[in-house]
């Protein structure tokens, strides 16, 4: 299908200047916007709004009151909502003052895993706010932390959103050259970043998540296992202040069998039940806008048979 330039522009122009407004902004008012925002979009995106209390009933069922399901519903928004605004400001930050935001738990993992000089693979989840972890991580090990990336098809938007993600030494993979450029930043011994918790439809692996078959992402245990890489788990946590600490796990220790397909289903699993635990303690933070179990077994063997 053809694009329309013209509204591609037009986005475009309205993300800067609301990009320049939201730099203009202290941040507390910043933080009272995003806030204001997801909200509202609670309320008109009703599509998306149904998908995330359709993920909390299977995610939690009647445990929570339908009341308790649309509150977590509410600041899943906001802190979407809350990520984009922050996203936006992102030109304020340096290698210097972003610890003024942003304290980091476990810093000594990335270190450790790094040592083994074989590359780092980290699985990052769409929590907090995920896109802070760009900045982070292009701090922590300047010129050596990469991440998987799917570019948008507006082009002028996607080198915005690009550039903010790069700013601070972070370097975006394209999907299209994701494993041959990964497995070179592998051998060069950097760090290398997939969000890895969202659907994967028919290539993925089934996984138990919250008590139900949900197709998990293969790439980042694989690649482990295939070459030997470290394999850490790291998130972003959103603190009531608005500042933010970001955890990384000790490395994850591999033990290959002779049943590769086993191996990547277990410690995948090990993954989603790490990411399973930090969901139940902050159930608001993860983005529950995404249609996480739209695929599931009986699905894929249809199509199979068809």
């Amino acid at each position: 299908m053809v694009r329309n330039k013209g509204i591609d522009n037009i986005v475009y122009l309205a993300v800067l200047v609301f990009s320049w407004v939201c730099r203009l902004l202290p941040k507390k008012w910043a933080m009272c916007l995003g806030s204001a925002i997801g909200k509202l979009l609670y309320r008109i995106l009703k599509k998306r709004k149904q998908i995330a209390l359709n993920n909390l009933q299977i995610a939690f069922g009647d445990n929570f009151k339908p009341t308790c399901r649309q509150e977590i519903c509410v600041a899943s928004f906001i802190n979407f909502s809350k990520t984009v605004i922050e996203f936006l400001r992102f030109p304020k930050f340096n290698a210097e003052n972003i610890w003024r935001e942003v304290t980091v738990h476990g810093r000594e993992h990335l270190n450790e895993a790094l040592e083994k000089g074989k590359g780092v693979i980290v699985f990052l989840p769409h929590f907090g706010n995920w896109e802070l972890l760009s900045l982070v991580y292009g701090v922590l090990i300047p010129n050596r932390a990469k991440a998987i990336a799917f570019p948008l098809k507006n082009r002028r938007l996607n080198d915005l959103i690009w550039r903010h993600r790069q700013l601070l030494s972070l370097e975006l993979i394209p999907r299209k050259n994701a494993v041959r450029s990964t497995l070179r930043a592998l051998r060069n011994n950097d760090a290398v970043g997939f969000f890895s918790d969202q659907n994967a439809g028919d290539q993925g692996v089934f996984i138990d998540f919250f008590g139900k078959p949900a197709s998990t992402v293969k790439g980042p245990v694989s690649l482990a296992l295939k070459t030997g890489a470290s394999l850490l788990f790291s998130l972003d946590i959103r603190q009531s202040d608005d500042r933010h600490h970001v955890h990384i796990s000790p490395p994850i220790h591999l033990e290959p069998s002779d049943n590769f397909e086993k191996d990547i289903e277990l410690y995948t699993s090990y993954l989603m039940k790490q990411l399973e635990t930090y969901i139940r303690k902050y159930p608001g933070q993860w983005l529950w806008l995404h249609n996480r179990w739209k695929t599931q077994p009986d699905q894929k063997d249809e199509r199979k048979q068809s």
